[in-house]
């Protein structure tokens, strides 16, 4: 028996000196009975008869032993072990620890208080830094929504602003294609149908905008029905062949369908070739041509517009469909292809840029018998398409 507790005693011994964690006994008047090395290191005592029979008070700062003695008073009240922090000062510096105090028991009674600390600095200062970075990720995310809601507030004050003298222009060009002021040619009447045209459209993309940033959730769905994709792109060439003959550029349309009808929302997808085909203009070579081609493969239609124009790097390549992003065109304000690409994704379609050299190619592929009715965006346009003949 004698030689069991010899063999103990020698174990605690070889605890109380290698462990790198800080374990001290108190008396119940927080008086030290035993510390190990890492305790003297810590306060850089050069052995425990430095400490062994002082009070935390004669070895402690103030506001260390003040934590110390409220956590250990919760202890002997409770009878029950407490993890809590505090501070020491070592070399001059701030050290955070965490302890386990736990009492001990003899016989019933509480006879001391055993203290097992972790010197947490590290682990403390990570979490400070941790916490100043979310801070400034949460100011950064904060100023980019900040910035959004400019953004929104700028294209709703200037759609609403717009709405009047659009409507103005109407009305008086619907006087003026009546006849109001004068009898006009068939040249005169056909140059009012098609500025008439371009007004409405205008007329309707302000409301739809409007009605983006008028509903929180900013989702409507598809309005589809069975579409000559053929003539949707006939149309959509003749509002702008007016623009194209100030740059002496020439449209070329080859259709390689025939009496196949396409399956979706014919407005949305009138401002999606829209888009693409003015992009196509302000940024072709004068006397230059742009080819529209539509064809069928796999049960999908394809629409491909190709235009000649300077070069596009690689990173306009791969921000082309983002939102806000304008590239070169200040005059735009960076939604066009990122609506259609919206709106292709909303028919279960693919869009993207096919760009080598001077030729650049906008393509979006489109299933054919899509009756999944699917959503978008909150932009809409209503406004009705006429069969037009071939530029």
């Amino acid at each position: 028996m004698l030689l069991i507790k010899e063999k103990r005693n020698i174990l605690l011994d070889s605890i109380m000196e290698n462990c790198q964690d800080i374990i001290t006994v108190k008396d119940l008047n927080l008086k030290y009975l035993i510390c190990n090395r890492a305790f003297l290191k810590l306060l850089n005592f050069s052995h425990e008869t430095n400490v062994v029979g002082k009070s935390i008070k004669e070895i402690l700062l103030p506001e260390t032993y003040e934590t110390i003695e409220e956590n250990i008073k919760e202890v002997l009240e409770t009878r029950e072990p407490r993890v809590y922090t505090f501070n020491v000062i070592c070399d001059s510096k701030v050290q955070v620890l965490s302890q386990l105090s736990t009492p001990i028991v003899e016989d019933g009674e509480i006879t001391a208080i055993l203290s097992v600390a972790r010197n947490i600095t590290k682990e403390e200062s990570l979490k400070l830094k941790l916490v100043d970075k979310i801070c400034d990720l949460n100011s950064l995310i904060e100023h980019k929504k900040q910035l959004e809601a400019q953004k929104e507030l700028f294209m709703t004050t200037l759609t609403h602003d717009l709405k009047n003298p659009v409507q103005a222009q109407l009305m008086s060009l619907k006087m003026l294609r009546n006849g109001n002021f004068g009898v006009l040619s068939n040249e005169q009447k056909e140059l009012l149908d098609i500025l008439l045209e371009s007004s409405e459209y205008m007329q309707n993309m302000l409301y739809s905008i409007l009605k983006t940033y008028k509903f929180d959730n900013g989702i409507i769905f598809l309005e589809k029905e069975y579409i000559d994709p053929n003539i949707l792109v006939k149309n959509c060439i003749n509002e702008v062949k007016m623009s194209a003959k100030d740059k002496n550029i020439n449209f070329i349309f080859k259709s390689f369908i025939k009496d196949k009808k396409l399956y979706a929302d014919s407005k949305q997808l009138r401002r999606v070739i829209g888009n693409i085909v003015n992009n196509a203009l302000n940024y072709s070579f004068k006397n230059s041509d742009i080819t529209v081609e539509l064809s069928y493969k796999n049960k999908n239609f394809i629409f491909k517009f190709t235009n000649r124009g300077n070069p596009i790097s690689e990173e306009k390549k791969n921000k082309i469909f983002e939102k806000y992003y304008t590239g070169d065109n200040l005059s735009g304000i960076g939604l066009g292809l990122y609506f259609s690409k919206k709106v292709v994704e909303a028919h279960n379609g693919k869009i993207y840029l096919d760009s080598k050299g001077e030729y650049t190619s906008f393509i979006f592929e489109l299933p054919e018998n899509n009756k999944i009715l699917g959503s978008i965006i909150n932009w809409n346009c209503n406004k009705n398409i006429e069969n037009s003949d071939k530029n």
